[in-house]
């Protein structure tokens, strides 16, 4: 506060001297100007007379000079205010720092108190917020299993005063996890069901449609016989009756072999169950044969 004093006092004493000598330089035109306004009711002046002339230009270069006095007193006087701004400016930036520096010192303290005291809340409200986002974007209940173990290991007790919505955030994120790791469960042991179901109904459209392959063939083969032993006997067609009956006969043993394999078929044949028309002679079996079928 001294040095701010001091040099307010010479900044004071600066001006003082300036605007003294203004007001001086203020007073001589003033003087100037008194006494040329009398001379000029004195003066005439013959302006078509060449010493007129020359003679009334000579008194307008002095006015001229004592207009120009006019605006260096103005510049002068201006700059004494402008000074004088200057200084008060100076003053007070001065004093302000001084003021500041007293200030700062107890507003530093209290900076430095309230960064932690945010820290702390900012802390606490991260884990509210890590409670929340862990119940957040899961997708089956293995990643809702993981989350409910990552949620029960949060440590809510030292929130201080955010311990209760802690508590009550945790305890809903727990339900809300459990509830949709049941539901994601269901739904995929649904999915896993629902696909073994299709892949069963693929095997058996596949074996259908493989056995429907083999009766197509095994119907094929009966036709061909058929028309080689009536090739070679040449017997004359036979009557409308017996054919049709044959063909019915063709159309049983199809629709009889259907959804059997070649060894349930051939055990049927064997049985006579395949059909009432179909019997064995026996007699023609060679029971001594070997040859062995791969089904």
């Amino acid at each position: 506060m001294t040095e701010a004093k001091a040099t307010q006092d010479q900044g004071a004493a600066l001006v003082a001297d300036s605007e003294t000598s203004a007001l001086s330089r203020w007073e001589a035109v003033a003087i100037d100007i008194s006494n040329a306004t009398k001379e000029s009711e004195e003066k005439v002046f013959n302006y078509r007379d060449k010493k007129g002339e020359k003679a009334a230009r000579s008194w307008i270069a002095q006015l001229r000079k004592i207009k120009a006095s006019v605006e260096r007193a103005r510049k002068e006087a201006k700059s004494v205010h402008l000074e004088r701004g200057r200084r008060v400016d100076e003053t007070a930036k001065l004093l302000t720092a001084a003021v500041q520096g007293l200030i700062e010192p107890h507003e530093t303290e209290i900076k430095a108190i309230e960064a932690e005291e945010q820290a702390r809340i900012d802390a606490h409200k991260a884990v509210l917020a890590r409670i929340e986002l862990l119940t957040e974007g899961i997708e089956t209940s293995q990643e809702a299993g993981l989350r409910l173990a990552a949620l029960e290991e949060i440590d809510v007790s030292g929130l201080e005063e955010f311990s209760t919505a802690g508590q009550n955030r945790k305890a809903e994120a727990i339900a809300k996890l459990q509830e949709l790791g049941e539901s994601l469960l269901l739904r995929e042991n649904e999915r896993a069901e629902l696909e073994l179901l299709r892949a069963a109904a693929a095997k058996r459209e596949e074996e259908e449609r493989a056995n429907s392959a083999r009766i197509a063939g095994i119907s094929e083969g009966l036709e061909m016989a058929e028309r080689a032993r009536s090739s070679a006997k040449a017997v004359e067609p036979m009557a409308p009756p017996v054919a049709n009956k044959r063909l019915a006969f063709i159309n049983q043993l199809c629709l009889a072999m259907q959804g059997k394999s070649p060894a349930d078929i051939a055990s049927a044949i064997a049985d006579g169950a395949l059909h009432q028309a179909l019997t064995v002679d026996w007699r023609k079996v060679n029971s001594e044969s070997e040859d062995s079928i791969p089904w």
